[in-house]
């Protein structure tokens, strides 16, 4: 007989457990509950007042946190009015609605019911019976006045002394506390089962591959080197997943730049033929034109940024300024109020995605400069080309030579250049610094969409469709995140990750 698949048993269990622990809270802990907190007890006034020589305020409120709403018939008929609360050793002088709602307040009856100082019970508030829809409230101020002849220190709302004294028909009125989240019975409930998910995963753990989607054979990824860490990452990870499971499985990763792989995709899916290539690429930004067969699939938002040396001078930068330093009209530092020093600009090749982004998203489509140098320090005189421009193959050759030449600037992924901050600055554009969250409300606009790309629609059970789920569900989401980029399934604005 086959064993139960633990992920279909983490499934129902999954479902199981808000269920019962709904149907808990629903009949067992009280459909209908009213309850009521103390959220201020505190001596007041420093003297008499308005009757009262050591007077207190105490603010009370009451609270329909049951599942139901609470009418005026659901108060018992026994009580001559809706709620009792009783404050030992002290005399009830006034009560007050401290929101001030108007004549319909019904805290506008409260002075009246607690007036006369005669009467036999002087330290009972006596509330009206208030209809309350669910997760409705109400909040009541009273003036006390301590019988005992001495004023009392402040009391914390949760030891205060006061105490509610009445009943609702069907329910209960209990006291809450300053918490938030279910009861210590339902804590305890999803706490057993949650321990019996923990057990089934590990006495399950020979089931663990197929729940990883493996497949056997090898598997070439090339492209983006900004996105490199990330599919290193998820590779080894997927291949620890994999360990198991029949057959073996190889993943290798060869990134030279986005268009590169893009180029050598289309050309190994062409020579492959109808079996396609047992290939991905991984590209910042758009395939471009050229490349019918090559199918996009969005991954991830990624987070540029400019860096410069630390002796440029300069920590922020307009987008106007970055236009006309690209242009070549600005040349020294000091001419955008950074210190006297040559600007040397490090850029990358033309296969890649984040030069692409660059001219894109800070340039309006203008193109970088052409070289003119090659160790990035001395500039081969070009009449066409005033400024000195070198390039680097990839994101931690930029970084490399922009901490090392003095009055350089280039640009990379963020969270790698964040992790060279020590040796370099992160450029911040027109005064916004290189944060994912502005990037996604649109106030940052240096970024690109990082893509998977397939020759064609890859078959369902082979290794390129299995990676490719994993680096974009759970597991390599969170490979994502840890490298400072976001799953397209998490920005605000999923159009930045459509295709284009």
């Amino acid at each position: 007989m086959d064993t139960f698949p633990w992920e279909i048993t983490l499934t129902v269990l999954g479902v199981v457990i808000p269920t019962v622990a709904g149907v808990y809270e629903f009949f067992f802990i009280g459909r209908r509950r009213l309850g009521y907190r103390i959220q201020m007890d505190t001596r007041a006034f420093g003297g008499e007042f308005a009757g009262a020589r050591h007077p207190s305020l105490v603010l009370v409120r009451i609270e329909n946190n049951g599942s139901v709403p609470v009418d005026v018939d659901d108060y018992m008929e026994t009580d001559p009015v809706g709620l009792s609360v009783r404050f030992p050793r002290r005399r009830v002088v006034r009560a007050f609605d401290p929101a001030r709602r108007g004549p319909s307040s019904p805290t506008n009856a409260i002075p009246e019911l607690n007036r006369d100082p005669e009467r036999a019970e002087p330290d009972v508030l006596r509330l009206p019976r208030v209809p309350l829809n669910r997760n409705e409230h109400y909040k009541v101020l009273v003036l006390l006045d301590e019988l005992d002849g001495d004023a009392a220190p402040d009391r914390d709302g949760d030891a205060s002394d006061a105490v509610m004294e009445s009943r609702i028909k069907g329910g209960r009125v209990i006291r809450t506390r300053y918490r938030s989240g279910v009861s210590r019975g339902v804590v305890a409930l999803i706490t057993v089962m949650a321990s019996l998910i923990v057990a089934l995963y590990y006495v399950s753990g020979e089931d663990s591959a197929a729940a990883v989607d493996c497949a056997a054979g090898k598997l070439t990824v090339v492209g983006s080197t900004a996105f490199r860490p990330v599919v290193e990452k998820a590779a080894e990870s997927y291949l620890r997943a994999c360990a198991g499971a029949p057959g073996e499985v190889e993943i290798e990763v060869r990134a030279a730049g986005s268009q590169e792989g893009v180029r050598a995709l289309d050309e190994a899916g062409r020579r492959a033929g109808e079996a396609g290539p047992a290939m991905l690429a991984f590209s910042d930004g758009p395939k471009g034109e050229g490349h019918p067969q090559l199918l996009p699939r969005p991954v991830s938002f990624s987070l540029l940024t400019l860096v410069v040396s630390e002796d440029a001078g300069v920590q922020d930068l307009t987008p106007a300024q970055i236009r006309r330093v690209y242009a070549g009209r600005y040349r020294n530092w000091k001419d955008v109020g950074g210190n006297d020093l040559p600007i040397a600009l490090v850029g990358r090749y033309s296969s890649s995605g984040s030069r692409r982004a660059l001219e894109e998203r800070l340039l309006d489509g203008a193109t970088e400069p052409n070289v003119t140098s090659q160790d990035c320090r001395r500039r081969v005189a070009r009449p066409d080309n005033p400024t000195l421009r070198c390039e680097r193959g990839s994101t931690a050759e930029v970084l490399d030579t922009v901490a090392a030449v003095p009055g350089a600037l280039g640009y990379a992924e963020a969270h790698a250049a964040a992790a060279e901050a020590d040796r370099l600055h992160l450029v911040r554009i027109g005064g916004q610094p290189a944060e994912l969250d502005a990037a996604d409300r649109g106030v940052y606009p240096f970024w690109a969409t990082e893509y998977a790309y397939t020759y064609g629609q890859p078959a369902a059970d082979s290794l390129t469709a299995g990676f490719l789920r994993y680096i974009t569900q759970e597991v390599g989401q969170d490979v994502i995140r840890e490298y400072g980029q976001r799953p397209c399934a998490d920005l605000a604005n999923p159009r930045l990750c459509r295709p284009s």
